[in-house]
């Protein structure tokens, strides 16, 4: 397991990156659109307070995922199936980038146009959300498979008992979250 965690360490870092790296666009985009219009600073500041706020939640899932990935893999006993499950992990996590990106876009375009599509904005949103869910349940079902391997000792069975119920916990609200947000806004 020791050999994935550069990897992983480099990738998520560079996620996160990737995520700050294209928040300052967004902002100077709206901040040109607000002051070629006739918007209030009311409205600027509400779009520019909808992204950070969307960029700290995606930041935090990002490190979850990122903290549990690395404690599923500290003491892994099927390497070989950790193997593709951290390729799909890393995979679907750099998949959310993009989709946040466009989430901010289409969601400051509807702030700063009310009259404008919400159907990107929801296809977007549910994107994120799926991603989100899908590297929840690849956690829970990770930590779950792990935990019954011959030679878990019954702390780290335990350890991998909370590790599951949380990830699988999490993958639940995201999809409770999906659900409840995208069919307010439909």
């Amino acid at each position: 397991g020791e050999n994935w965690i550069g990897l992983i360490d480099a990738t998520y870092a560079i996620i996160l990156t990737l995520l700050v790296i294209e928040l300052p666009t967004i902002i100077l985009d709206s901040i040109k659109e607000v002051s070629q219009e006739t918007h209030s600073a009311l409205t600027l500041a509400a779009t520019i307070g909808v992204m950070v706020i969307g960029y700290f939640a995606i930041f935090t899932v990002i490190y979850d995922v990122w903290s549990y990935h690395k404690a599923l893999l500290a003491d892994a006993i099927k390497l070989r199936l950790f193997a593709l499950s951290t390729g799909w992990l890393l995979f679907t996590s750099s998949l959310i980038p993009p989709f946040y990106y466009l989430v901010n876009h289409y969601a400051a375009d509807l702030l700063l146009h009310p009259e404008g599509s919400r159907k990107y904005l929801i296809y977007s949103r549910t994107c994120v959300f799926v991603l989100i869910l899908i590297l929840y349940l690849i956690l829970a079902f990770l930590a779950k498979f792990e935990k019954r391997q011959r030679g878990q000792n019954a702390e780290r069975r335990k350890e991998l008992q909370i590790l599951f119920e949380t990830a699988l916990s999490k993958g639940v609200i995201t999809a409770i979250a999906m659900i409840t947000v995208d069919g307010i806004f439909y």
